[in-house]
């Protein structure tokens, strides 16, 4: 049943990762390749059969990889359809439009009361612990995920977890971390974050910060530690919250941090100040080999926990699209829709970030125009609140009749509704990323704001030629009289 129809059926909890996976393969979404090599192949093949997918590759279970026990796996591609999405979030499964799981995902957070985790004495996590000499992060199948990569990355599909030094909450980061060697990995932090906020404080205090690198987890959390959640609310209790259950924790013997007692793969470490190594390059979210290889706080390796068997989670970045595209879009496009509420603009009808411009670098907000000036409000609330603010370029605002998630719809709007001369704001020195490779000078950027909405008092005085459309009435007619032509919705 489609979420625009009475009352859908939600998705089942699935439990764990290998829980994720089995109702994965059960819908038929799920590949298993044996034999691939870790040196750039298992890259390659999930970027092959994600770019020109339109948002249907599989998510990819590896095994049986060269120089590795069978058993020891990797997972790409979590989120490279919209229904894996709608599993891991718990919603339905099927949507008529794209932008329906966004709307049906930001009314669930709007009630959300999040639950701390609860903390258990034991779990698979605990099945495998090394200290001291056995420790080596490459005992996994620790992939070179492009060509032109000069290093291995543990942590891409991850989870940091790091915790403030003032107000003792937990926040989990999706960070990059790179392996120099089985007991020294990195850990690249953009400015802003609030991993790198909760190191810069113990840094600046000469402290030395503690942190948990989740490297094969739940999806949710994942999916939720790549989205812009406010500040102070930890990751592991939205998550107890979605789900309406507590993560089942266990305490890390080095950092005492909670660690999830099903996760796959944990390693605790220590950042410690003034200790930095040359960090990248990698190929980056934007779609290129990021050139901002620069030395950074890296972390030493102080235990690693594991499950028998384990599955190492990976998410290598690529051109646009790429297996992450709809995790940033939808998670983000949630939380741009909950800041557009919470500053009171009325009627926003839906929000899309496109996957072709990467997170927020294309998002569209969907109206129905009250006021004059309704439009301008949007954008600007769109392009400067959390969720939309890191790295944007251009912020599209189009009426009611208009799809935000459908691109053809959105452009046609752009070309026939808008006015370059009027219908555009700029924004200088906003908040970019050094991914980009058009970043300025102080890590700012320049964006677009683009009001592709029906001029107000044209649409008031109904003015605006009328669209060349088939009417509600009609369509219903000819659906019930032409049913075997099997119309797209």
């Amino acid at each position: 049943m489609k979420a625009d129809g009475g009352s859908p059926q939600q998705s089942e909890d699935y439990g764990d990762l290998r829980g994720w996976i089995e109702r994965v393969e059960a819908m038929g979404e799920l590949k298993r390749v044996n034999g691939a090599h870790w040196d750039a192949e298992m890259g390659a093949i999930t970027h092959m059969l994600t770019e020109k997918s339109r948002g249907d590759a599989p998510a990819i279970l590896f095994d049986e990889i060269p120089g590795y026990p069978k058993g020891f796996r990797t997972l790409y591609g979590h989120f490279s359809s919209v229904r894996r999405v709608a599993l891991t979030l718990g919603l339905p499964l099927e949507y008529g439009r794209k932008v329906d799981i966004v709307k049906r995902y930001h009314e669930r957070i709007q009630s959300l009361t999040p639950l701390p985790p609860r903390y258990v004495n034991d779990g698979p996590i605990l099945e495998n612990v090394l200290t001291g000499d056995q420790i080596d992060v490459l005992k996994f199948p620790v992939p070179r995920h492009h060509e032109r990569d000069t290093a291995r990355y543990i942590g891409t599909a991850n989870c940091v977890i790091t915790k403030d030094p003032d107000a003792g909450w937990f926040n989990l980061g999706t960070y990059r971390n790179q392996v120099y060697d089985g007991k020294t990995i990195g850990c690249q932090i953009t400015e802003g974050k609030h991993g790198r906020i909760h190191r810069d404080k113990y840094f600046e205090r000469g402290e030395s910060m503690k942190v948990v690198v989740l490297v094969g987890q739940d999806p949710l959390l994942f999916m939720l530690a790549a989205s812009p959640l406010p500040e102070g609310v930890s990751e592991l209790d939205f998550a107890g919250g979605l789900r309406g259950r507590p993560v089942d924790v266990v305490r890390g013997p080095y950092t005492g941090f909670p660690i999830p007692a099903h996760a796959e793969i944990a390693i605790e470490a220590e950042a410690v100040p003034g200790k930095v190594l040359k960090e990248g390059p990698f190929g980056e979210w934007m779609g290129y080999y990021s050139d901002d290889t620069v030395p950074r706080p890296y972390l030493e390796v102080k235990t690693i926990l594991y499950r028998n068997n384990p599955i190492l989670t990976c998410a290598p970045q690529h051109k646009p699209v790429d297996e992450t595209g709809l995790l940033k879009g939808i998670a983000g496009s949630a939380q741009i829709w909950r800041a557009l509420d919470a500053c009171g603009i009325p009627d926003v009808l839906g929000v899309w970030n496109h996957e072709g411009g990467p997170a927020t670098r294309f998002t569209v907000v969907q109206i129905r125009q009250r006021y004059p000036g309704h439009a301008r409000n949007a954008l600007h609330v769109a392009a400067n609140c959390q969720s939309g603010a890191y790295a944007g370029k251009w912020t599209v605002v189009v009426d009611d009749d208009i799809d935000a998630g459908d691109l053809d719809q959105v452009l046609w709007a752009m070309c026939t509704r808008f006015d370059p001369v009027t219908d555009i704001d700029l924004i200088q020195k906003a908040w970019a990323s050094k991914r980009d490779p058009l970043f300025l000078p102080g890590n700012f950027n320049n964006r677009v704001l683009i009001d592709a909405c029906i001029p107000y008092d044209m649409k008031l005085a109904n003015k605006f030629p009328p669209v060349v459309d088939v009417s509600a009435d009609l369509r219903a007619t000819i659906k019930a009289k032409f049913g075997f032509l099997n119309f797209p919705e």
